[in-house]
């Protein structure tokens, strides 16, 4: 396979004529793009608008101002703009109610680009040539019209794949309660990561452009907290680009399952040294303290077990669990809803989290607006987790 480019532009904050400016740099400095003269065409852009919630400073969704900077690059070269997306949670009207919280439906209405509700759009079940976890999926029939679809993910840490990047950016194209569906047919962090990459090996963003101006370290993808990093990421290899986005914010090499395995499938190159870096330095854009969440063993305990071994370990000893936090829990029922295993329930005024039932998809830590469920491993995880530590110290 040839080697695939990605570009890397600084770009300090969200002013929108700086963010344009990066936005160009960015795909200037591309190699292997598709045709960007529009001529009337349509190009489908989907960011990433998990929370219905949060407003753009919390760096849980894409930023308004990083939509309308892409939005207008299209739109300046005769492309017809749409902007879609389905929400993380269940709720009525949810993705309703982040297009509004985010602000997108403004940044549509004043560049003339068509927001549009993945939950209400026309949707149509299609097959997948080789999936290994799904064989179809639910997406928006729009897929199959636009003449381009571009991939606009958030950089942040995600407690079960580590990365929320590019190619997991595509699990929002299945509508409602579809996405909930795929956790419980993937319960397992390598399945999910197959079944994120089934998806992807479907819809293959053409483009893929990444917020990385203020990411989200620590307990992402949603209760983490923002973290200016002050960089616009392009490719038009979705995995390369998560690739190098996990370079930024320090993860080791092969730790990102997705890339890994999307590089070993062959949808993407994952391989850094593969990779045709321009823009600025990959050295000068790692962020050296950059907070990940203590989601999975790293490197150095592969050296000391085999990786089937260490596979079985994670998802059997070292899995988190829900567990809720009645001080801050106000009873609102969203993790109810959004639990595909049905594993929270309330008991006695309080919201439970059985443990024998949870399969650890982080779907109702993503949708607690106050931040009331933390994913807590037991004793047998957590020393999993030291031993790794040591093991990587003493490397």
């Amino acid at each position: 396979m040839a080697k695939s480019s990605v570009s890397l532009v600084r770009c300090a904050d969200y002013d929108p004529p700086r963010v344009r400016r990066a936005v160009e740099e960015a795909l200037s400095l591309l190699a292997g793009l598709p045709d960007l003269a529009g001529g009337g065409k349509r190009v489908l852009l989907k960011p990433n608008l998990l929370s219905s919630n949060d407003p753009p400073e919390r760096a849980v969704n894409t930023h308004p101002e990083f939509v309308r900077a892409v939005a207008e690059f299209f739109i300046a070269r005769d492309w017809r703009v749409l902007i879609g997306d389905s929400c993380g949670s269940m709720a009525p009207g949810s993705t309703g109610q982040a297009i509004r919280t985010t602000g997108l439906d403004r940044v549509a209405q004043a560049t003339g680009a068509e927001m549009v509700d993945f939950d209400r759009a026309p949707s149509i079940e299609m097959p997948i040539a080789d999936g290994r976890v799904l064989r179809t999926v639910k997406v928006p029939q729009l897929i199959r019209e636009v003449d381009l679809f571009v991939t606009l993910p958030k950089l942040k840490t995600h407690g079960l794949t580590l990365l929320s990047g590019a190619v997991k950016n595509q699990l929002g194209l299945v509508p409602g309660k579809g996405k909930k569906d795929i956790h419980l047919l993937a319960p397992k962090l390598e399945m999910m990561a197959e079944a994120l990459l089934d998806i992807h090996s479907l819809v293959r963003p053409r483009l893929a452009v990444m917020d990385g101006i203020v990411a989200m370290e620590g307990n992402g993808p949603a209760a983490g907290q923002p973290r200016a990093v002050g960089l616009v990421i392009a490719s038009a290899d979705a995995v390369s680009l998560d690739a190098v986005a996990a370079e930024v914010i320090g993860c080791d090499r092969g730790e990102v399952d997705t890339t890994r395995l999307g590089h070993e499938r062959g949808l993407g190159i994952g391989r850094i040294e593969e990779i045709d870096l321009s823009g600025v330095p990959l050295n000068e854009a790692v962020v050296q303290d950059f907070k990940k969440p203590p989601r999975k063993v790293t490197s150095g305990l592969f050296k000391l077990m085999p990786s089937f071994l260490l596979r079985w370990m994670i998802d059997n000893v070292g899995a988190a669990h829900a567990e809720v936090m009645d001080d801050r829990c106000v009873l609102c029922g969203e993790c109810v809803a959004n639990c595909p295993a049905k594993a929270i329930q309330k008991v006695g005024g309080r919201m439970r989290a059985d443990r024998r039932l949870c399969i650890s998809c982080y779907c109702c830590s993503e949708v607690c607006e106050r931040r009331a469920i933390t994913m807590r491993r037991p004793l047998g995880g957590r020393a999993l987790h030291a031993l790794a530590g040591l093991a990587r110290r003493a490397s």
